[in-house]
């Protein structure tokens, strides 16, 4: 019996061997697989917990970011309406003076000078703070940033709530006195005549050689460059010259060009209100409301204010509320002390801006990987 089992394991010695080998290395690839497919599952849940933590992050850096555009657009409006305030102008055309004329032309000046600057500095400041927060926010996420790193770093836009906007109020300044010398206070202007003479003011500060759009860390970041102190100095050098880069990039120029495009647009779009009611004024009384609405969308291409009329309007859009317009969507967005005047709406408009909201997840996605 023994002796025939040992024969029969002689005799099938080789497919014994082979079915051993296959057997022994199925179960190993099995065992193998099972591994590799516990590692991936592993590594995919990873995966899913490190995005979900960065997701969040990224959440709490765009609070952040939002809630201080907002905070510091109200100091940015007080100083431009404050430094190109009309107020004394105006007093003094009340009493009807003798040099009236002089007294038209520099309000005429500073009416457009002042929203120019809103639009211009706005844009300047919502792209500035997005570019800082989400860079710091990808600092923060993958490393501890010391406090003080944080506080200097985030202090350099101080330097446009001072010097940064005095320079752009005088380069905005410079244009709009310039375009405006092409036009007469008598000169009559039609919608797509005012929108052009928004735009001729877009161009002349494009061909400025301190156009605040390609020059915008000129504007935005002190010249001089900040100090740290010990460890923190590279940190810092390296995330001011980081912001710098980001602020120089094509990627920052369109996307403050399109937001000051998007800013007189918003303008062009609130003085047709005005254009409205004059062509309004001018209809029969008899004309029922909603044929008086169509002849007013009809002809609103056709109606003409005189610039002087003009002037008033453009200087009123930045002493008063623009309605709850601006106020609900700063609601929805989270603003809840959100303000409904000229610089709040187009900070609200800037900050819906899918090209804005583009670049802070680029910015925080490339610094925090």
């Amino acid at each position: 019996m023994l002796a025939a089992i040992k024969d029969f394991f002689y005799r099938h010695r080789r497919k014994l061997i082979t079915t051993g080998v296959l057997l022994g290395g199925g179960l190993f690839l099995i065992k193998l697989i099972q591994y590799k497919l516990r590692e991936f599952q592993e590594r995919q849940a990873r995966e899913i917990a490190e995005r979900f933590k960065r997701m969040k992050h990224f959440e709490s850096t765009e609070r952040t970011c939002n809630q201080t555009i907002v905070g510091l657009s109200e100091n940015v409006s007080e100083k431009a309406l404050r430094d190109l305030s009309t107020a004394d102008i105006l007093e003094k055309l009340r009493s009807n003076p003798d040099n009236k004329f002089e007294l038209w032309e520099e309000l005429k000046i500073l009416a457009f000078a002042k929203i120019v600057t809103l639009v211009y500095a706005s844009s300047m400041l919502a792209l500035t703070l997005k570019t800082q927060i989400n860079l710091l926010g990808g600092y923060m996420y993958k490393d501890t940033v010391p406090r003080d790193t944080q506080t200097t770093y985030l202090s350099m836009i101080q330097y446009f709530m001072g010097e940064g906007l005095d320079k752009l109020m005088d380069v905005v300044r410079n244009n709009v006195t310039i375009v405006m010398q092409r036009y007469s206070l008598k000169q009559p202007l039609t919608l797509a005549d005012t929108e052009t003479l928004f735009w001729s003011i877009q161009m002349s500060l494009n061909n400025d050689e301190l156009n605040p759009v390609k020059c915008l860390a000129k504007f935005t970041l002190p010249q001089d460059g900040l100090q740290g102190d010990g460890n923190s100095d590279l940190t810092l050098r390296k995330m001011c010259d980081e912001t710098l880069d980001v602020l120089e990039s094509a990627e920052a120029t369109d996307v403050c060009l399109s937001n000051v495009s998007s800013g007189f647009s918003s303008i062009v779009d609130k003085l047709a209100e005005y254009y409205a009611e004059a062509e309004a004024t001018q209809l029969a009384p008899s004309t029922s409301k909603s044929a008086l609405n169509v002849d007013c969308l009809s002809n609103i291409n056709n109606i003409k204010i005189s610039l002087a009329k003009l002037i008033p309007i453009v200087n009123g859009l930045t002493a008063k509320p623009l309605g709850k317009s601006a106020a609900t969507n700063g609601l929805q967005n989270g603003f809840e002390k959100q303000r409904n005047d000229m610089m709040s709406s187009l900070i609200v408009r800037f900050m819906q801006s899918e090209k804005l909201k583009t670049l802070g997840i680029n910015v925080y996605e490339t610094f925090c990987a």
